[in-house]
């Protein structure tokens, strides 16, 4: 909750063909999503496992945001 409150996790969503969790991080990098993962203490307790995909915005979107 407190990743939420910091917007570290800006959505969560449940999966629905197997148990678990889905995270949509505000991250600069993999690397920082990890590292802020690994500070929970499920993770770092070991009870925690967890897949980490890079995302970008779509191109058209891109785009608009770089104001070309």
């Amino acid at each position: 909750m407190q990743l939420y409150r910091e917007a570290k996790i800006e959505q969560l969503f449940f999966t629905e063909d197997k148990p678990g969790v889905v995270f949509l991080m505000n991250a600069a990098s993999v690397d920082e999503a990890k590292a802020t993962i690994s500070a929970l203490s499920l993770a770092a307790g070991g009870f925690l496992s967890h897949e980490f995909l890079p995302g970008r915005p779509l191109k058209p979107l891109g785009l608009l945001i770089q104001g070309k």
